[in-house]
């Protein structure tokens, strides 16, 4: 049974244009009841998706599970710094560092780490790794059906590499040494088995490949020891030659003639120096001889000899007798001469010991002149022959210097070559499995609730995305709020559809729902239309031919009913109301007459109405005359009805949509059928007059 939308609350002054409803219009797709309504039409293309997704789903889940196993390694390029220099020099964690460690995660994932897991675990023979898969199989198949010929077999241990390695994957843990390995197969004991043989493979690989690149240095540096070596031995042999060619003798910072000279010239500085103070001692003692004697205190070897300290205190104690005898016996005392010899043979004494002091100092400096002398000729000697040996020295640097060289370098691969030997039998690497590989516990991917439960969401809101999108660009008249929010026209009306078999207008008004949706479109156009009467409705469409005759023709009826004095004028070129009543189209008559001469075209409809059939030929020939005839005839009416052709077709039609003696304008709209650009064009050759409203048809179900 056809449900019959209730029409919005008023119309404010008239049904022109611009007109607009008391409620707020939203976006279409915004309105959650025009999307529910949308999507109860477009149940269909809301389910496809569901279902297609859902099989997706039940697809996904029936493949064959797989099971991903994960080991964590610590791959540490620093390493264990055991010896001083090591071959794989060590520092401290920067971003170089994690660099390598990313360089290393190439390593792990390289076809020499993978085959040789391949070859231990013996993937070659497995057919979890060697069997073509499900789209191996299509894609064979495919081929097959489009004549290519089939691919040779493969070798299986290349196919067992290839599936392992799109098998596996490998990253690092951010800001960090960690790696994580992750395997993936059919059966979980396998996966974890693999991802542990990929890192103990990884591990023994590296340690191997430290240990071969630590034996290739040394045998490099062995080959190079004995051309060293020899190297060595030529320098110091022809060091050696040159030295004893040009007589150089000394130490390896010295020649001896160098110390030689060194050693003149230190004894020249110390005889000058001895023989300067000689000097002085002699003048001192020459200067106090027959003088002062008190200035002979000042010299050393006086005041060390014992001899002028006997004389001194022989001649203290004659000098001390004479002033004795003095002082008793007087100064002309005979005995006073005695005194006076004792005084004078005691300082006789001590200026001869005095002299004699003065001889010795005096040989002593003539000797130390005397060496002076003989050491600045030797050290002159010395210094002719250093300048003959310079140039040899020279050369005889540079060649030591040319030992020196070859002899630190030879030395530096020794060490070396004995480090690398013994650092060849250590393991100085820190990387190391962190966490071992276990079985896991649930297959790989997402739980089936998830993907069943992604796919119905997925599948439900493609399917509402479609159904919005098909009717956004179907272009189809199916809802009334989005009619009236577009076209900013009010929906008057909304007439449903007639059970099959139901034709004439008497069957149709005998309709229960149709007959009572055309009752409220007459009652709500006798409340707002104006008082004045009579009405003159002129009934047209943009592209519903069958529901605007329907309407023109039961809209009349209805009225003509309830004993109104009504007359229905068929305008349209196609005449279709006049068929439907059982007449023929006017061809060749006479034309439409006046007010009163009407009763020659008149025909009496059984409900009561007065009908004018169609009359094409008056229609073609005077357009204008024929208009002011149909217009001219309602004053004696209640109600004028005329049923035109489509807007955009029928010249008559948009002249009298255009007429100011017209009160109304209804524009028939069929649901479903009609399209909103049709519509438009429709209601734009009409214009902006008052009083144009939009009935709908075979409105079903309707918002």
């Amino acid at each position: 049974m056809a449900v019959i939308e209730r029409a919005p609350p008023a119309i404010l002054q008239h049904l022109g244009a611009g007109t607009e409803t008391s409620r707020e219009a939203l976006p279409w797709f915004l309105d959650m009841g025009e999307v529910g309504r949308i999507l109860r039409r477009r149940w269909l293309t809301v389910l496809l998706p569901i279902l297609v997704l859902l099989g997706l789903a039940a697809g996904f889940l029936a493949l064959p599970a797989q099971y991903a196993a994960t080991v964590q390694l610590l791959i540490d390029p620093r390493g264990l710094a055991v010896l001083k220099d090591e071959a794989n020099p060590q520092g401290q964690a920067n971003e170089s560092t994690l660099l390598l460690v990313d360089s290393q995660l190439r390593v792990l994932q390289s076809d020499d780490v993978l085959r040789k897991v391949v070859a231990t675990q013996h993937l070659a023979t497995d057919p979890d790794f060697v069997e073509p898969g499900a789209l191996d199989r299509i894609r064979a198949w495919i081929g097959q059906m489009l004549g290519r010929p089939a691919e040779p077999e493969a070798d299986p241990a290349l196919t067992a590499l290839r599936a392992l390695r799109d098998r596996m994957s490998a990253r690092r843990l951010e800001r960090s040494f960690a790696v994580d390995v992750s395997v993936s197969s059919n059966d979980r004991e396998k996966s974890a088995r693999l991802a542990q043989s990929i890192a103990e493979t990884y591990l023994a690989t590296e340690i191997g490949n430290r240990s071969e690149a630590i034996r290739r240095a040394r045998e490099g540096l062995n080959s190079r020891l004995g051309e060293l070596r020899d190297g060595v031995q030529q320098a110091e042999t022809a060091a050696q030659a040159f030295r004893t060619k040009n007589n150089l003798v000394g130490t390896r910072t010295q020649l001896v003639s160098e110390q030689q000279l060194g050693q003149l010239s230190d004894q020249l500085g110390a005889a000058r120096a001895k023989a300067a103070e000689q000097q002085a001692k002699l003048r001192q003692i020459e200067g106090a001889a027959g003088g002062d004697p008190a200035k002979l205190d000042s010299i050393q070897e006086v005041l060390q000899s014992q001899t002028i300290g006997q004389l001194r205190g022989q001649l203290a104690q004659a000098e001390r007798q004479r002033a004795d005898a003095a002082l008793s016996l007087g100064e002309r005392h005979p005995a006073m001469n005695a005194s006076d010899v004792q005084v004078r043979s005691a300082r006789t004494q001590l200026d001869a010991e005095v002299k004699r002091i003065a001889a010795a100092i005096r040989n002593e400096y003539r000797a130390s002149l005397a060496n002076v002398t003989e050491l600045s000729q030797a050290l002159e000697k010395r210094k002719a022959e250093a300048l003959k040996v310079g140039d040899s020295f020279v050369k005889l640097r540079e060649l030591e210097r040319q030992v020196e060289a070859r002899r630190g370098v030879y030395e530096a691969f020794l060490v070396r070559t004995r480090e690398l030997q013994e650092q060849q039998q250590l393991d100085t690497s820190t990387s190391r499995i962190i966490s071992p590989a276990l079985p896991p516990t649930r297959r790989q991917g997402p739980p089936a609730a998830l993907v069943l439960a992604a796919a119905l969401v997925a599948g439900l809101g493609l399917g509402i995305g479609g159904s919005l999108t098909a009717e956004q660009f179907s272009g189809r008249i199916r809802s009334r709020t989005r009619l009236e929010t577009r076209t900013q026209r009010l929906v008057l009306g909304l007439l449903p559809s007639l059970p099959r078999g139901v034709r004439n207008g008497t069957d149709r008004l005998g309709s229960g729902p149709y007959e009572v949706a055309i009752t409220r479109l007459r009652n709500r156009l006798r409340r707002d239309l104006p008082a004045k009467r009579p009405h003159v409705i002129v009934v047209t469409s943009a592209d519903d031919v069958a529901g605007r005759s329907m309407l023109a023709l039961d809209y009349a009826a209805s009225a003509a009913q309830e004993n109104e004095r009504v007359l229905l004028v068929d305008a349209s070129a196609d005449g279709t109301v006049t068929r439907e009543v059982g007449l023929p189209p006017r061809r060749g008559g006479p034309p439409v007459p006046g007010r009163s001469d009407l009763s020659d075209v008149l025909v009496r409809h059984r409900s009561g109405l007065a009908l004018i059939p169609q009359d094409g030929q008056t229609a073609r020939s005077d357009l204008r005359s024929y208009v002011d005839s149909i217009l001219g005839t309602q004053d004696a009416y209640d109600l004028v009805v005329i049923h035109v052709g489509l807007i955009g077709a029928d010249a008559i039609a948009e002249r009298l949509a255009a007429d100011p003696r017209v009160t109304a304008v209804l524009v028939t709209v069929r649901h479903g059928r009609s399209r909103y650009a049709t519509l438009d064009r429709a209601l734009a050759a009409i214009g902006p007059r008052p009083f144009v409203g939009l009935v709908l048809t075979e409105a079903e179900a309707l918002d």
